[in-house]
């Protein structure tokens, strides 16, 4: 009975607290601190930006206990003694949580806890023989390394905001002073503190020695002790609960820190900007609701024939695509901010990047060949990819437990390179019109299955649009349509020897209008064909359709990717010193650009060519989506940036 009315008690105490704390966070308004800037890991960002990123890495969310993430970080930093036993930091490696069975000092209920909600305190992770496992682990499973640093990564961020004497905040809140225009490092409240006339004096009261003043800096004490006066203040009366005085600092630290040095600060409206960029999930989230609209109008628009669902396709896919353009713009815009030049702040260093603008790019094809189209299937691929895209590169971190760049920071110097922007714009260029390819090839076999009852490419002869085109295989003279495809099999004859260099080579380059003899695929077959697989001309018209609008698309992968392989090629001799050194990224974008050069060796030798072309299609785009993705998750290259 006592161990109850104990536990009774603590649970009522604990109530009364929660409820202080709201009271106490519900009066507070922090929100002149949001578009504060700070340098943190070599990027200047708002304060906002700072604490989302702080939170995430320790807790995997951008918030805790309702409150904002900035009132999380100052809290933290002003009341350690709070969070240090909360189990606030996130094992995101599922299998490293299986691990923490093996320590024989925790109760089987603290392991199964442990197991199930992966969260453990700062306290326990710094226990000597937690951190021994940690070691053990590291030196016998190397694929646990990551999840080891992450974790680690995310018990020092803890501890740094629990320090005894914190900062405010726990970054570099001071500007450079501006007398030299190399210097780009920022400082924290407590290196300014031999800048203020009166701290000085007060310490060699005490008989301490005060640090020296900073350079650059006269005539600044008045300001810093204003800052540093606030900042102390705003800290004892947060851990008084006096809502009151911590906004009465909050306000004067927020006028006072863009004075420091004006000509070096950023603009209000670069800070209020991505505030708001951050709170709209960087424009992921709009872009792919619109784009997933227009995916399904233009997909009812495809199989009924209405035009006015493709007219609200093409308006839902330009509010998205406007939207997508919007979200880099802003982004390039932030970056080259803080490098000061347009060049160095294009959105494509980095995973995040890279696919935002893929997907960008992809769009505005689709875009295009759907204005010239009426049928509603270019759009529908384009906005499949759109919304796709943007989906990941905003789950990804939740999902993946790893940042893949969509942060704003800074990036290696050696992407700092014009060759490396044409090659990794033509490269994921061609990776959207790959997934553009993915779309139209799983949309033509799931139609061909509809059709037909398999996927066996016993009917799929003469499916395609390319007779129409010249790019057909030809009977040889003399020949016969069923000596060219048996009993209704695949092509037994012909193919490339029967057409000559400059026919084979024409369709290679997909160039229409060749020389040739007539089509394989007469009327006559064609009529014959319906009659014994139960299928109709319009049916076999749309299937045919796909396949051009597929067609379109793969020529444009191929050629780019080709091209971009080859550039790549110049800036790594550039910058690495050598064309190529089969690296992961570097073999399988290879490996992806010879299975769309198989399809066109296909498209030459065989009358299936809109079946194979579906096929292997697919095939290709889950070889570049482990060439994009997988390379990066689970092989270490020169490339893993990417």
């Amino acid at each position: 009975m006592k161990v109850f009315l104990a536990f009774l008690i603590s649970l009522i105490c604990a109530s009364v607290a929660t409820a202080a704390d709201n009271t106490f966070a519900d009066k507070l308004d922090l929100k002149p601190l949001e578009t504060v800037a700070v340098q943190h890991a070599q990027t200047v960002k708002t304060l906002d930006s700072f604490s989302r990123q702080t939170i995430t890495s320790i807790t995997g969310r951008s918030t805790l206990d309702g409150h904002s993430a900035i009132f999380t970080v100052f809290d933290i930093s002003f009341r350690p003694e709070a969070y240090r036993e909360r189990n606030l930091i996130k094992i995101k490696h599922v299998p490293l949580r299986e691990d923490f069975r093996l320590l024989e000092n925790i109760s089987d209920a603290e392991k199964e806890r442990i197991v199930k909600e992966g969260r453990i305190s700062l306290t326990f992770w710094q226990k000597p023989e937690v951190q021994k496992l940690m070691m053990e682990l590291q030196a016998q499973a190397v694929h646990k390394a990551d999840a080891i640093q992450q974790l680690n990564a995310a018990a020092s961020t803890l501890a740094a905001l629990c320090r005894q004497q914190p900062d405010f905040p726990p970054a570099a809140v001071l500007s450079p002073s501006g007398k030299d225009p190399n210097d780009h490092k920022w400082h924290p409240l407590a290196e300014v503190v031999g800048n203020v006339p009166k701290l000085v004096e007060s310490l060699k009261a005490q008989g301490m020695t005060p640090p020296p003043a900073l350079a650059g800096y006269d005539g600044k004490g008045e300001t810093f002790g204003g800052l540093i006066d606030a900042a102390f203040d705003m800290m004892n009366a947060w851990r008084d609960n006096d809502a009151a005085s911590v906004n009465k600092q909050v306000a004067a630290l927020a006028q006072l820190l863009p004075q420091v040095s004006p000509s070096t600060y950023p603009s209000p409206t670069v800070l209020k900007t991505e505030v708001v960029y951050n709170r709209l999930a960087k424009l992921t989230i709009p872009g792919a609701a619109f784009y997933f609209m227009a995916f399904v109008f233009f997909l009812m628009s495809a199989r009924s024939g209405v035009n006015s669902l493709r007219l609200w396709g093409l308006r839902l896919f330009t509010i998205g695509l406007l939207v997508h353009t919007a979200g880099i713009a802003i982004r390039w815009w932030l970056v080259a901010s803080q490098h000061g030049s347009w060049f160095d702040g294009i959105p494509i260093k980095n995973q995040f990047e890279s696919v935002l603008m893929s997907a960008w790019f992809g769009a505005v094809v689709g875009y295009i060949l759907e204005m010239r189209s009426s049928r509603g299937i270019y759009g529908a691929a384009a906005s499949f990819v759109g919304w796709l895209s943007l989906i990941l590169i905003f789950s990804a971190p939740f999902v993946a437990g790893r940042d893949i760049g969509g942060e704003i920071g800074q990036v290696a110097g050696v992407l700092m390179s014009f060759w490396l922007y044409i090659h990794v714009t033509m490269v994921t260029a061609s990776y959207a019109l790959i997934g553009m390819g993915f779309c139209l090839s799983a949309w033509w076999l799931v139609k061909y299955y509809a059709d037909h009852g398999a996927l066996s490419r016993r009917h799929a002869q003469q499916l395609d649009d390319d007779g129409a085109r010249g790019f057909d295989v030809v009977v040889p003279a003399g020949a016969t349509a069923g000596a060219m495809t048996g009993a209704g099999g695949p092509a037994m004859g012909g193919g490339a020897a029967a057409l000559g260099f400059g026919r084979t080579l024409g369709m290679m380059l997909f160039l229409g209008g060749a020389t040739g003899g007539p089509p394989v695929s007469s009327p006559q077959i064609k009529e014959h064909g319906r009659a014994a697989h139960g299928t109709s001309a319009k049916s076999e018209s749309f299937l045919a359709t796909l396949d051009a609008c597929n067609l379109v698309v793969l020529q444009l992968a191929f050629w780019i990717l080709g091209a971009g392989i080859i550039c790549g090629a110049i800036w790594a001799d550039q910058s690495w010193g050598r064309p190529w050194g089969w690296d992961p990224k570097e073999t399988f974008a290879l490996v992806t650009w010879i299975v769309y050069l198989i399809v066109v060796h296909v498209r030459v030798a065989t009358v299936d060519k809109a079946w194979w072309t579906a096929v292997l299609s697919v095939i290709g785009f889950f070889v570049m989506l482990f060439n994009w993705i997988g390379v990066n998750f689970f092989l270490v290259g020169l490339h893993s940036y990417a």
